[in-house]
């Protein structure tokens, strides 16, 4: 028996888009079950395939002189009208004969191909629907039921569905048929009921508003600007915290536009939606006040390192802008910097002495200063040109460092986040995730950048603190040595080191 499918396979693969190879076995496998069907056998079955997708139904016969089985056997008289040259014992393919292979053996492979080929469409669509999953997709309103907006994803494509639980409370009852919409495709499964695929729409989860951002701002799409965290509120507040390892990009105003225009797109495709763009930083001080944004936040307090908690501190007139509507922007600021923060105001952090160091510190340098330099009364800080050579190390956060943002990240990683904290390290080599590379530029901006001080090195005769190999004392202004046996430092005025005893005598010249 001789099929000719070749139009047939070649119109399923332009119309269905299943492979010509997938094709040619569902239906070598729907002649296979049709034949044991009608036979009851396989033992004898051939199944020939030209290149022209032609099908041939062979049964293996063996050349007998008297017929005995003609399931398996064939005369003589009758093989050589297929074979010429057949001889007895001879094992020749013979075609099926239509009306012996039956009608209903033939109804049922083309019945079974069908129903094969409208499964391998499903699956194909499955398959290819789900390598999308994750995308944005843009379709039209088709009709809305319950307040699930079902969407015509394009013709003889499966139907998406917008369940109300996956749209922001912003957009309810807004879309109508004929509406164009644009969502991500959530989640792809099998749909029993309908024996179809179930595509599952959304435009209240995270993913959609990072997928937006990518298609509106070249940079973060080719990773010039990368996303590192993201935490919605959906139809109220986003928070988006991005960072760039290029120093001459400001990876905020980037993201924000010439005069905000980029973010205003994605606020009007999210209805209003407030998207807040902050820079991430390694230091969590730093970060968390980034995170309470639009509030400006005066200090932050890490309370309990361990257990990840820390007080913002600000006016009183920020804490509406802190907690935020419904109480929206602190809790994602909490959810994007993975601390759990309290905000309280000044007032309150002063009453509870969180910042009374900070205090005590200004009013000693205060009087360290000399009197002809300025004092504000409004804030109590000293105004001092010089102030950044006085001041001491533990002033300096690594923010405020020109070191790369690789080696920060490093260094908070073990836990440093302030200059103080980093000088204390003998040999940077030591921290853990660091290269000898970064090690040596970091000695070298150490070395180049900061005076250290040694509380142990103190003026023989005023007690000041000296920097490391001082040649003078910058508070009485004597010329400082160092005794050649402990290294303390010693004046011309001393016979004996204090340190170690070594008795000392200066050569007049």
């Amino acid at each position: 028996m001789t099929l000719n499918l070749s139009t047939a396979i070649r119109e399923i693969n332009q119309e269905k888009g299943i492979s010509e190879e997938l094709i040619q076995e569902t239906i070598e496998s729907a002649l296979t079950h049709a034949y044991k069907k009608y036979y009851g056998t396989l033992e004898n079955l051939s199944i020939r395939v030209s290149d022209g997708f032609t099908f041939t139904v062979n049964s293996i016969k063996e050349v007998v002189e008297e017929l005995d089985d003609d399931l398996f056997e064939i005369e003589l008289s009758e093989a050589v009208k297929f074979v010429p040259s057949a001889k007895l014992g001879d094992k020749l393919e013979i075609p099926c004969d239509p009306k012996e292979f039956g009608q209903l053996a033939i109804h049922s492979a083309k019945q079974t191909i069908l129903q094969r080929l409208k499964e391998i469409e499903k699956n194909t669509k499955l398959s290819n629907f789900k390598r999308k999953e994750g995308e944005i997709i843009v379709g039209f309103v088709q009709r809305v039921k319950d307040g699930n907006v079902f969407v015509n994803l394009g013709d003889q494509e499966p139907e998406g569905i917008l369940l109300k639980m996956d749209q922001s409370p912003a957009e309810l009852e807004i879309y109508s048929p004929g509406d164009r919409i644009k969502s991500i495709i959530y989640k792809v499964e099998p749909d029993r009921r309908s024996n179809n695929i179930s595509i599952r729409l959304s435009r209240r989860n995270e993913e959609f508003v990072k997928k937006l951002l990518m298609l509106e701002i070249p940079e973060l799409s080719d990773e010039t600007i990368k996303i590192k965290e993201i935490q919605r509120e959906a139809g109220y507040r986003t928070k988006v915290a991005v960072y760039t390892e290029k120093d001459e990009i400001d990876p905020v105003g980037a993201c924000v536009g010439s005069k905000g225009n980029r973010i205003q797109n994605i606020t009007k495709e999210l209805s209003g939606e407030k998207i807040d763009v902050i820079q991430w930083s390694a230091n969590p001080k730093v970060f968390i006040a980034h995170a309470l944004t639009p509030a400006e936040v005066i200090d932050v307090i890490i309370t309990n390192e361990e257990e990840k908690t820390a007080t913002a501190i600000m006016e009183e007139s920020q804490l509406s802008f802190a907690i935020g509507a419904r109480g929206a922007n602190i809790n994602l600021a909490k959810k994007i910097s993975g601390w759990k923060i309290d905000v309280i105001t000044k007032a309150e952090a002063l009453e509870n002495n969180l910042i009374i160091d900070q205090l005590q510190k200004a009013e000693e340098l205060f009087r360290q200063i000399p009197e002809d330099e300025e004092v504000t009364e409004e804030n109590d800080e000293v105004v001092d040109n010089n102030i950044e050579e006085t001041s001491a190390e533990g002033d300096y956060m690594l923010d405020d460092l020109e070191i790369s943002d690789e080696i920060k990240t490093i260094l908070t990683t073990n836990k440093i986040y302030s200059v103080e904290e980093l000088i204390k390290i003998e040999d940077f080599s030591t921290l853990p995730g660091i290269t000898p590379e970064m090690a040596k530029e970091l000695q070298e901006y150490i070395d180049e950048n900061f005076d250290i001080i040694d509380e142990d090195l103190q003026c023989p005769e005023c007690g000041a603190a000296l920097a490391e190999n001082a040649e003078k004392c910058p508070n009485c202004g004597i010329d400082i040595y160092y005794c050649p046996d402990c290294g303390a430092p010693i004046s011309v005025n001393e016979t004996k080191c204090s340190r170690c005893g070594v008795e000392i005598e200066f050569e007049k010249e």
